[in-house]
C-alpha cells in the first residue's frame, strides 16, 4: 500500500500536467457532455468544432473546446490511454513546455480541420493535441533521448490511434495530421534548446493559453449568457 501511494505521488510529481489534463477531459465529458447529451446537436452544444458557428457565429472559442470534447466513450479511453503514455515526454521537457506543445498543436489541428475540411464539418477530441505531444515524442527517438522501451511503447500507441483514425468515418485525420506537424516544429524550438523550456516565456505563454481554455470552457458551460449553442 505504501509502495504504491509512493509511485503515485512520483508519477504525479513528474506529470502534473498530463494527469490534470486528463481530469479535465474526463470531467468534461462525464458532466458537460453527459448534461448535453451525445447527439450531434449535444455534442456541439459542448463545444465542438463546428464549422458555421465558428466562421458565421464568431464562436472562436470552439478552436480551443474541441480539444476537450469527445463523441464517445471509446474515442475519450482511446485519447486518455494515449495521453497517459505521453506522461514520459512531461517529465522531459518540463511542465510549462509540454503544455504550450499540446495546446498549440491541439489548436493548430482544429485550424487546419478549420481550413482543409467540409463546410459542413463537425470534429471534436483530443487527438490533435496528443499528436502534438507524439511529435515530440518522435522527435526525441530521432535525437536518441528516449530509450528503446519507451520509443517503442509510444510508437505502438502510435500505430493504434492511426488505425482507429483512418477506419472510423467519425475521426478527421487533418487535426492528427496538423498536431503531429506541429508538435515536430515545436520540438526544432523547444526540446533542442533546453534553457528556453524553462524560460520566463514559456512559462507566460502556457499560463496564457491555460487561461484562454478556461475562458474558452466557461463560454460552453450550459446556462453561462454566452454559452454555445444557446
Amino acid at each position: 500500500m505504501e509502495e504504491s501511494r509512493k509511485r503515485r505521488n512520483r508519477l504525479w510529481r513528474k506529470a502534473p500536467v498530463t494527469w490534470i489534463l486528463i481530469a479535465v477531459n474526463v470531467l468534461w465529458y462525464l458532466g458537460i457532455e453527459g448534461f448535453r447529451g451525445l447527439s450531434v446537436t449535444g455534442i456541439v452544444q459542448s463545444g465542438a468544432l463546428d464549422w458555421p458557428d465558428v466562421i458565421y457565429g464568431g464562436q472562436w472559442w470552439r478552436l480551443f473546446t474541441a480539444m476537450f470534447v469527445h463523441l464517445s466513450f471509446l474515442h475519450i479511453g482511446l485519447n486518455m490511454v494515449s495521453l497517459a503514455s505521453l506522461y514520459v515526454v512531461e517529465w522531459l521537457t518540463g511542465s510549462f513546455a509540454f503544455l504550450v506543445v499540446y495546446l498549440i498543436s491541439g489548436l493548430m489541428g482544429n485550424v487546419a480541420t478549420l481550413l482543409l475540411s467540409s463546410h459542413q464539418t463537425m470534429a471534436a477530441g483530443a487527438s490533435g493535441a496528443i499528436f502534438g505531444i507524439f511529435g515530440v515524442a518522435l522527435y526525441m527517438s530521432f535525437k536518441g533521448i528516449l530509450t528503446k522501451a519507451a520509443r517503442n511503447q509510444l510508437l505502438v500507441m502510435l500505430v493504434i490511434n492511426l488505425v482507429y483514425g483512418f477506419s472510423s468515418p467519425d475521426i478527421g485525420n487533418t487535426a492528427h495530421i496538423g498536431g503531429l506537424v506541429t508538435g515536430i516544429l515545436c520540438s526544432a524550438v523547444l526540446v533542442a534548446r533546453p534553457q528556453l523550456r524553462i524560460s520566463r516565456v514559456v512559462r507566460y505563454l502556457s499560463i496564457l493559453l491555460a487561461a484562454v481554455c478556461v475562458i474558452a470552457l466557461i463560454l460552453a458551460v450550459p446556462g453561462h449568457s454566452l454559452a454555445v449553442g444557446t
